[in-house]
């Protein structure tokens, strides 16, 4: 898992850049300890105008005028290089998540008929969404503010080894109490956030399709039921969400009681070594508070810690998307195209089972002779196979055995995105998305090269023509805003006959 957060961060492309905003958040957190060494000298020169007999006044109030400058110029770097790393990491989250949505809807879209069997769209919604989300929270400000927290540990510590090695020493035990219950907690946290994100995927996937058919689950009153299984998501989610969030907050109070039992420790030996003269009052100073600081601001950490295990889990579920490699990709330019395309199609021997269910043979052994320039219709009872002849056809799914021949060539030497240009198909159910009339058609040009240039006169000259072959026509004249009218989504503002006919006209638009 801490490989697929480093994948994430390793997403940027300016290295440069990335590398100069790490400085900043490092002197960012290296300057807080440095604090705590004008804390130890101001100390020093109050306690020398205070116990020295020929102190002045004068050199008092240089002394004091000397350190408040310093304390000036540090808060003013402070500002200067916190500001550059907190804009500067979220800068990069934002490029970031932005190239990882890309990739993901890109990996999506490109994947075969197979993957969205199991994969709902909602699913796919939620990731792009939320989980991006939860990644870019985890490699952007709270990168910054982990990497400052660092740098003021190891400052701090260094400052206190310098002033005196053997209180530093004894104190080292509270970071290394921090790390076991970090550790430990941590990993109970990545459990129970992967299973958490998976039962709200599975949520957002049920409740998508309820949404998408909503007229139907209200026309049968299944509100209820589809409600409960909803929540029924919802509250395993919780499960997993309740133990997280119970770990979180383990290591949270374990940190603050750590804490609170190092300033004890701290006290109680320091003053021991203190009465000895083993160190004087401005180093004790000094390295109390450095140590404490360096081990406190490690332990401000924890909140950052569980941003990071969420962006952990969410990226696992992105990047087992990204990572997969379909095994039929349109983007491929490899494959066999024709220059004349008869039309005459061969089905040999194939046999098929579906992946979502492999126990269930759809196709045994069928061969079919469909010749070119003639009708031939596939009739047979539901579930024979008609549908999954024309899936076979257009290659949704390859089949387990035989073959399909395109004039003689098999199809699945042919170059997929070619193939696919040169069929149309209208299901009984067809699918109109959410915009006009016109554009709707015109995406059955889309992807074809000699009609990109196209001028946009010439291409409602098409969908005209196209109309009119599918008896659409007058229907669409007939309506308020003839071809610009919005269908609504999945066309419900129309009736099944005109979204079939405006779909025939898309299928007719490219020849």
């Amino acid at each position: 898992a801490p490989g697929e957060y480093a994948r994430v961060v390793a997403w940027t492309s300016r290295d440069a850049q990335l590398a100069a905003i790490d400085a900043a958040a490092a002197a960012s957190g290296a300057a807080l300890p440095v604090m705590t060494v004008l804390f130890g000298g101001l100390q020093g020169v109050f306690q020398d105008y205070s116990t020295r007999e020929d102190a002045s006044y004068d050199s008092f109030k240089r002394g004091m005028t000397s350190y408040v400058l310093y304390f000036v110029y540090l808060g003013v770097g402070e500002f200067a290089v916190t500001y550059v790393s907190t804009v500067g990491f979220i800068h990069v989250g934002e490029r970031i998540a932005a190239k990882i949505r890309r990739a993901y809807l890109e990996s999506c879209v490109s994947q075969n008929m197979a993957f969205f069997d199991a994969f709902g769209a909602g699913e796919a919604t939620a990731s792009i969404t939320s989980d991006v989300n939860l990644v870019q929270d985890g490699i952007s400000e709270k990168v910054a503010l982990t990497l400052s927290a660092v740098a003021t540990f190891v400052a701090a510590f260094v400052i206190g080894f310098v002033n005196y090695w053997k209180l530093t020493l004894i104190l080292s035990c509270v970071v290394v109490a921090w790390s076991l219950n970090m550790t430990l907690t941590s990993r109970f946290m990545l459990g129970n956030m992967g299973r958490y994100f998976a039962a709200y995927a599975e949520g957002g996937n049920l409740a998508g399709e309820v949404l998408a058919s909503v007229r139907s689950a209200i026309a049968f009153g299944a509100q209820g039921r589809l409600a409960g299984q909803y929540d029924a998501h919802v509250a395993r989610a919780e499960h997993y969400g309740i133990r997280f969030k119970s770990a979180t907050g383990l290591m949270v109070a374990g940190l603050q009681v750590v804490m609170i039992l190092g300033y004890a420790l701290a006290f109680w030996q320091g003053s021991k070594f203190l009465v000895e003269g083993a160190i004087t009052l401005s180093k004790f100073v000094t390295v109390l508070m450095a140590v404490m600081v360096g081990a406190f601001t490690l332990g401000n950490v924890a909140p950052n810690v569980q941003a990071f295990t969420t962006a952990i889990a969410a990226a696992g579920r992105i990047f087992a998307v990204i990572d997969r490699a379909s095994p039929m990709d349109f983007r491929d330019d490899a494959g066999l195209t024709l220059d004349k395309v008869q039309g005459h199609v061969r089905l040999e021997n194939v046999q098929h089972v579906y992946p979502s269910r492999p126990g269930v043979t759809v196709l045994r052994g069928v061969s079919l002779d469909v010749p070119a320039g003639k009708t031939t219709a596939l009739v047979g009872a539901s579930g024979c196979g008609k549908s999954t002849v024309v899936g076979l056809l257009e290659r949704f799914y390859d089949p387990v055995e035989g073959a399909i021949y395109l004039d003689g060539h098999d199809i699945s030497k042919m170059n997929l995105h070619w193939l696919r240009q040169q069929m149309a198909l209208v299901s009984q159910e067809p699918t109109l998305f959410g915009v006009t009339i016109f554009e709707n058609i015109c995406h059955g040009l889309s992807g074809i090269e000699k009609y990109r240039s196209e001028s946009p006169d010439m291409q409602r000259e098409r969908v005209v023509e196209a109309a009119k072959k599918a008896n659409a026509h007058d229907f669409i004249t007939q309506l308020p805003q003839g071809y610009d009218t919005n269908v609504g989504q999945k066309g419900f503002m129309l009736s099944g006959g005109q979204k079939q006919r405006i779909a025939i006209a898309r299928a007719l638009v490219s020849d």
